[in-house]
């Protein structure tokens, strides 16, 4: 079923945690002024076990995948910060990407691009931060969003279902965005990488999910409060779009909400090696005043996420266009 109220509040604390910890680290670097000119260098930082073994690529597979990311680092680093490279060290580097997903094909991985700012000690030393710098991420093959670029809710765990912006525009074949937020990179060509699941599909999961409850007297009351709303549905609500607008299934058809979807398993065109790449997702912010304000603010601050700003600032929609020949081969 959906996220716990549990669960929520543990990653609410943690995503706290993690804003105090950059927090503190922003006041601290308010005492040590950056060095803004200082030369910067790139770095890819490889790794070959990326991907954990239970996943099943070859050595091969994951050789020439390393080659397709480098080409994604290489086209990212085209952007005018990532070349002009002043005030920081840059670096990629490659996560793997938790469980293989069921309708999965390509190697999976997260590119983090990472902004170790430059910064003068009291002793006058020029240094660069490099534990967990501010860093800004792609999504690669992973057609079951996650993280913070989708913050989606999982509906459970068989089927895959999870939850999408209601709010979606196509800046062009194979590129769309949602919520005017979170960009998705994919192949036009290829049949559509989401489908929309029914009321009827998403009430089905709820209820195996909750039959799966160990107490009896909560098991019961669940699903009889889940079977008086099934009730209450109109029929030819059954197989109509499902949004995250329902009572205890949360499932229902209201509009303003997320869409609950699920992967489309002919989206990937397996003809095409598993190295390839077929899929790419991120978080770009649209909102050019509030972004400068935040360079801004962290210049004046000497804040040690200034290189992060000023790169966050600089993407648009050109840069969005330059990934597509990544995908379309």
């Amino acid at each position: 079923m959906f996220v716990s109220d549990k669960t929520m509040k543990m990653k609410i604390l943690a995503t706290c945690t993690v804003v105090f910890y950059f927090f503190i680290l922003g006041l601290v670097a308010q005492e040590l002024p950056l060095v803004p000119d200082h030369p910067g260098t790139f770095e890819i930082l490889t790794r070959t076990n990326y991907t954990a073994p239970e996943f099943g690529f070859s050595k091969t597979e994951i050789s020439a995948n390393l080659l397709k990311i480098t080409d994604v680092v290489n086209t990212v680093r085209k952007n005018r910060v990532l070349t002009e490279m002043k005030g920081f060290d840059g670096r990629a580097r490659i996560y793997t990407m938790g469980m293989k997903d069921v309708e999965s094909y390509g190697v999976p991985s997260r590119i983090s691009f990472e902004f170790a700012s430059w910064f003068r000690l009291k002793d006058g030393k020029e240094v660069r931060n490099l534990i967990e710098p501010p860093e800004w991420s792609l999504i690669i093959n992973k057609l079951v969003p996650q993280g913070y670029q989708f913050s989606s809710y999982r509906l459970s765990s068989k089927p895959d279902f999870f939850t999408v912006p209601e709010k979606k525009e196509t800046i062009e074949p194979g590129i769309d965005v949602y919520d005017g937020e979170c960009y998705v990179v994919y192949n036009p060509n290829q049949p559509d990488y989401w489908l929309p699941v029914t009321v009827k599909e998403a009430f089905d999961a709820v209820f195996a999910e909750n039959r799966k409850v160990p107490d009896q007297m909560e098991r019961d009351f669940v699903l009889k409060s889940l079977k008086e709303e099934w009730k209450a549905i109109q029929q030819e609500d059954w197989n109509k779009p499902a949004t995250l607008s329902g009572a205890i299934s949360r499932v229902g058809t209201q509009t303003g909400f997320p869409l609950i979807m699920k992967v489309n398993p002919a989206y990937c065109d397996k003809n095409r090696p598993k190295s390839d790449i077929q899929f790419i997702y991120f978080r770009m912010i649209g909102n050019k005043p509030y972004l400068q304000q935040n360079t801004a603010a962290a210049l004046k601050n000497n804040g040690i996420g200034y290189a992060l700003c000023r790169f966050e600032e600089s993407l648009d929609v050109e840069f969005v266009k330059s990934l597509l020949p990544l995908i379309i081969q």
